[in-house]
Formats: structure tokens, sequence, C-alpha cells
């Protein structure tokens, strides 16, 4: 019968530290955390443990300006919606041909689909922030680029919006 510390004192006979052995950053369990269990409200992983793991990581918590960045965008996204039905009156059109055929269909559908879309991509974003697309930028600027061209694209829409009411108030 082997004793239980049998690998420890061997592994100590050939002079390995047992503190390496387990830093190795091979994975020790069967199969990895998945992006989304339940250790997402309860866990502590803030950011990689180890040098090894600075590649493509998942996190438990999420930094709070996420919070606000996310929330900002989808503030924009509702924003960019209403001003497109706005513009839309005034003679305006979509060019989105896949939200088009969905307005054509029914507005609420289309707007409900925009915002699930949105959604649904922010979250898998936020999950995989830690990841490299195509080995060179990480994930969480595509965070950033959402908030930048969603910022961008309603102020056009609003500059759309006060030049409409400009021509039209010139109108007699």
């Amino acid at each position: 019968m082997e004793q239980p510390n049998a690998k420890r004192l061997d592994t100590e006979a050939r002079g390995i530290n047992v503190s390496d052995e387990r830093r190795n950053c091979g994975d020790r369990r069967t199969r990895p955390t998945p992006p989304l269990s339940r250790y997402i409200f309860k866990g502590r992983r803030r950011q990689a443990r180890r040098e090894c793991e600075e590649g493509n990581y998942y996190v438990d918590r999420y930094e709070l300006r996420y919070l606000f960045i996310i929330s900002a965008i989808l503030v924009l996204c509702f924003a960019d919606a209403y001003m497109t039905l706005t513009l839309m009156r005034f003679g305006g059109y979509e060019l989105n041909p896949f939200m088009l055929a969905l307005m054509n269909k029914d507005i609420v559908l289309a707007l409900v689909a925009k915002y699930l879309i949105t959604v649904l991509c922010l979250i898998f974003f936020l999950v995989h922030k830690n990841f490299r697309f195509m080995g060179r930028f990480r994930i969480n600027t595509l965070i950033y680029g959402v908030l930048c061209v969603y910022s961008a694209l309603v102020s056009l829409e609003f500059y759309w919006f006060f030049r409409v009411n400009q021509i039209l108030s010139a109108v007699p």
C-alpha cells in the first residue's frame, strides 16, 4: 500500500520543489471552468494569477468601468433607435438592410432584435474581454470600439435631426 504523501516525498527526494511542480501552468482540472458558471457572482478571480495565463483567460469579477461602459452603450443603442425612427418620419431611411427588412415587417420586432443583438454581443465581448482576437488585440478593445462607434453614430443622427429642423423651420 502506497503512503498518502508518497508523491511529495518522491519529489522532495529528487530535489524538486513541490510549489514549483504545482505552478507548471498545466491545467490540473479535468475540464476548464466554463465562461458562464456559478462562480460568476461569488468568484474571486479578477485577473490572471500566473504569468503563463496572460493570454486567454476568464475572470469571475469584472471592473466597475465595464458596468458604466456597457450601460452607456445600451443607452446609445436606444438613442440610435429613437433617432433613426424620428429621422425616418422626416424622410430618412435605414441603411442597414437587415434592420430595414425587420422595420418593414414590424417596428417593435426590429427594435427588440436590435437591442437583443446588441446585448448578446456585449455579453460575449465582456465574458471574453481578456482573450486576444487574431493574436493582435484584446477583445476589451472591441467594447471601447463599440462605444466610440455608437457615440459617433448618435452624434451624427442628432446633427441631422437639428439640421432637418433648421431647414423645416426656414420653409414658410
